[in-house]
């Protein structure tokens, strides 16, 4: 069944809606919990690390045939629950980190299973298209929320990240019959070029660590308001958004190669920069260049996963993108960003990020020639 274009687009909206509440202003909320830094990034951590724990299981599954009715709205019906539960529960960080590995469970969930399925079905150059409506999501929830919040974060956050979850849940129903696959095959291996592939995408999020967790909290350390604070976050999903639109333009112009490259060129400049002392020139530039770090990353790395695997193997290939990008990488990045933070600060913690970015252009270098680019017809086709 091919996946209506205006439904996905109201999923990819309410789904980064999600990360519009959560981004900006978790670090924020536990911090009027009164948990310390470390603890803020290991909840933090616990957020993404269930898209490495479960996702990549149930893809494998479903690459295979397997499906359970109301397979979506169940997953994010868990995360909405246990959002709302948040006020009932005391400043532990265990209990909260258990809070949050659950909403984490449910939300993350979803997206692999109803993005493979897209990119099945989509050329590679309307897929950015499609996913600026995530970033328009993210840069409208970014924004409502942070004056919304602010009076009381602590009551308020998750009333807010409940309400965006339920926006979620709504978008997922008419999603479940076109996401379901057809019928099963049978298991294919990834090859090794792939798993090059999904390791630096890994380590490239493990550099977002400090920014994930502690822009928020730097940025108040450094007297900016909450408004300002979701402003910025809404500046940076902004040139996202402006990424996404030019995609077919950059692809035809770059290619998909050229593109991850550029983004790992440039991305130590942007945590330099955050590294430096704050102004408000340094943090518009900073965010823009979210176009390059993220943006243009996620667009060229998704697809070339997705360019590289085996037909049969794509939803479990694209659980272990979302998994180890988005959910170990993280994990990693945000679980040492705490102590790291603790002990050099904001500044410090963006250096050695920078460092570590500009390792990871060298270690690209020989690796970008050896992945294919486009996808064959045989790829392009939906899974038998």
């Amino acid at each position: 069944m091919p996946v209506p274009s205006k439904r996905s687009a109201a999923f990819y909206a309410a789904y980064f809606s999600v990360l519009g509440v959560v981004l900006p202003y978790l670090g924020p909320y536990l911090q009027h919990r009164d948990v310390t830094a470390v603890g803020i990034g290991l909840v933090t951590a616990a957020f993404s690390l269930s898209k490495l724990a479960y996702a990549p299981v149930l893809g494998t599954a479903v690459d295979r045939g397997f499906w359970m009715r109301g397979m979506l709205t169940l997953h994010v019906g868990v995360s909405l629950v246990v959002a709302f539960a948040l006020r009932s529960l005391g400043d532990d960080p265990w209990s909260l980190g258990i809070a949050f590995f659950l909403v984490g469970l449910g939300y993350g969930t979803v997206l692999p299973l109803v993005e493979a399925t897209i990119l099945e079905r989509l050329s590679q150059r309307t897929y950015g298209w499609l996913r600026v409506w995530g970033s328009i999501g993210f840069v409208v929830a970014a924004s409502v929320a942070g004056p919304v919040i602010a009076p009381d974060i602590v009551t308020r956050f998750p009333i807010v990240l409940t309400v965006a979850l339920a926006v979620l849940l709504l978008a997922c129903v008419p999603l479940e019959r076109a996401t379901r696959p057809t019928s099963g095959s049978r298991r294919e291996r990834l090859p090794a070029v792939v798993w090059c592939l999904l390791a630096l995408l890994t380590l490239h999020q493990v550099a977002h660590g400090p920014y994930y967790a502690f822009f928020s909290i730097h940025l108040e350390e450094n007297g900016y308001t909450s408004l300002t604070v979701g402003g910025m976050w809404s500046l940076g999903v902004a040139a996202e958004l402006v990424a996404f639109v030019a995609s077919p333009w950059l692809h035809r112009w770059l290619g998909l190669r050229r593109l991850l490259g550029l983004s790992l060129l440039l991305s130590p400049g942007r945590w330099l920069l955050l590294a430096l002392p704050l102004s408000t020139g340094t943090l518009i530039i900073a965010q823009l260049g979210h176009a390059l770090t993220y943006a243009l990353a996620h667009l060229a790395g998704i697809q070339l996963v997705q360019a590289n695997v085996p037909v049969g193997a794509t939803r479990y290939a694209q659980a272990l993108y979302s998994g180890l990008g988005f959910g170990l990488g993280i994990v990693v990045g945000t679980a040492c960003a705490g102590p790291l933070y603790q002990r050099v600060g904001g500044g410090g913690s963006f250096l050695v990020a920078a460092i570590f970015a500009a390792g990871l252009f060298v270690a690209w270098v020989p690796l970008g020639g050896r992945l294919l680019q486009e996808r064959s017809p045989e790829r392009d086709a939906p899974a038998n």
